[in-house]
């Protein structure tokens, strides 16, 4: 399928769109506060060696340290010494940063492994001719201070395109020890490798055959990105576009609008259906429902239809929002062994352009599939917005008919101790409403008082006064 790829570059923050036939099938942010460090290379000093597990704390000047498993890396490592790593998984909450001593550098079609002499060929190429060609290629240009492993996006690429690549990225790799040695004079950790911006990235990762434009709206990035692609597949230099329009690149393209809807917790379906997406820290939920779609021959077909529509669905969703962890998906139940195959199928099919790591287990007689996706980095929900600070949350306010009552409860237990006989009430005007004439002239009965209902917009639905 095609795709058109919007880069919104702006002081505060950068922001990538895949967009495929109008809809928004992946988005990444990088905010100018907030550093990425995924794929990053420091020179860093450990803090703590827990042999006890295995694994060591190291110190990458972030404030939180980093995780290493010791199996990953090669050498000795000792408390205050100095090594070489690369952040494999962003901080997240409490967590510091995942790191490891296994460097790589990724470019389009190869990764660079400048501490492994093996050959590596991606799974996803199965043809065994096309196999062997490509470690025919790969190990012209290993050597003991490096090996490479071709990439997916490999497949049918050009010899001299591949060698080209290959060379880019030695040359990138001499650079980064120099830099080391210039950090090794230095007490404290430093960074001796920042990766490329989330643009950049984008170009690396997403710019293919399938793409019919890359547009971006900033002139600086669109020069770096153009040079950039003219390096590694110069192929598609026509296809990196400068955006010159008044408008802002999200709006044109509708993009914006898709943004703001990633909040929601309800996702229609066009045959009638939704789902509800809840996440926590430790595990996320899907919940397929009919809703208005009651149409088929059987409940068994109008449940398939509604479940084939939601697992397309709950697949784009997922990759969109970066969900992570564990995710369990509660379709609709169906009677026939066949159709639950079918509809495991369906999702392993949309989930396959995901680049994160994941194991999707088969249904259950529940109608129940469980899996579960590698986490890298933050959720997009998590860098857009924040918990609810009235819900916390929750997504869920109490009822006007509950604020009634905590509201009449409030009055009693307060009427004593305001002087007067006259009572002021500001609240929420939906609130209000539920205190008409009857409802508020028995309150009054029963306190001796009487109360003036004041509305008030500025106040939350669940915030209310009450003063002399």
């Amino acid at each position: 399928m095609t795709k058109n790829i919007y880069a919104d570059v702006t002081v505060d923050e950068k922001r990538v769109a895949i967009v495929e036939q109008g809809k928004l099938v992946d988005l990444h942010i990088q905010r100018a506060k907030e550093s990425k460090l995924i794929g990053n290379i420091y020179l860093g000093k450990v803090q703590n060696v827990l042999e006890g597990i295995n694994s060591c704390f190291v110190d990458i000047g972030k404030g939180k340290n980093a995780f290493l498993p010791i199996s990953d890396y090669k050498g000795d490592i000792k408390k205050g010494g100095k090594i070489l790593v690369q952040v494999v998984k962003e901080e997240f909450q409490e967590k510091g940063a995942k790191v490891s001593g296994k460097i790589s550098l990724p470019g389009r079609s190869l990764v660079y492994m400048p501490y492994e002499t093996k050959v590596g060929v991606s799974r996803n190429i199965k043809d065994k001719k096309e196999r062997k060609e490509l470690r025919d290629i790969i190990s012209s240009v290993t050597s003991k201070k490096g090996g490479f492993v071709a990439r997916t996006t490999a497949k049918n690429k050009d010899k001299k395109l591949l060698l080209k690549e290959a060379g880019y990225l030695k040359k990138l790799w001499r650079k980064i020890e120099k830099e080391v040695k210039k950090a090794k004079k230095s007490s404290g950790p430093q960074l001796v490798y920042e990766e490329s911006d989330i643009v950049e990235y984008a170009a690396r990762e997403f710019l293919d055959k399938n793409t019919k434009i890359f547009l971006i709206n900033e002139k600086n990035t669109y020069k770096n990105i153009l040079s950039f692609v003219k390096k590694i597949f110069p192929q598609y230099k026509n296809k990196v576009k400068l955006y010159d329009n008044e408008m802002p690149i999200f709006e044109r393209y509708k993009v914006e609008r898709q943004i703001d809807n990633l909040k929601r917790r309800k996702i229609s379906l066009d045959c009638g259906g939704y789902i509800i997406i809840e996440q926590t820290e430790a595990l996320s939920a899907i919940d397929v429902n009919t809703g208005s779609f009651t149409t088929g021959a059987n409940r068994e077909s109008t449940a398939m239809k509604v479940n084939e529509e939601a697992a397309r669905e709950a697949a784009q969703q997922i990759i969109l929002r970066d969900i992570g962890g564990i995710i369990i998906i509660d379709f609709i139940d169906l009677d026939k062994k066949s159709n639950r195959k079918k509809l495991h199928n369906i999702l392993k099919k949309e989930m396959k352009v995901d680049k994160a790591r994941m194991r999707i287990y088969p249904m259950s007689k529940l109608g129940l599939i469980e899996m579960t996706r590698q986490r890298r980095k933050e959720s997009i929900l998590n860098i857009i917005g924040r918990d609810c600070p009235y819900c916390e949350g929750s997504g869920i306010i109490f009822s006007e008919t509950t604020m009634y009552i905590k509201i009449k409860r409030e009055l009693v237990r307060k009427s004593e101790a305001i002087p007067g006989k006259r009572i002021n009430l500001f609240l929420h005007p939906r609130v209000a409403e539920i205190f008409d004439e009857k409802g508020l002239k028995s309150i009054e009965k029963d306190i001796k008082k009487s109360i003036k209902l004041r509305r008030d917009y500025k106040l939350h639905h669940e915030e209310f006064k009450i003063t002399a």
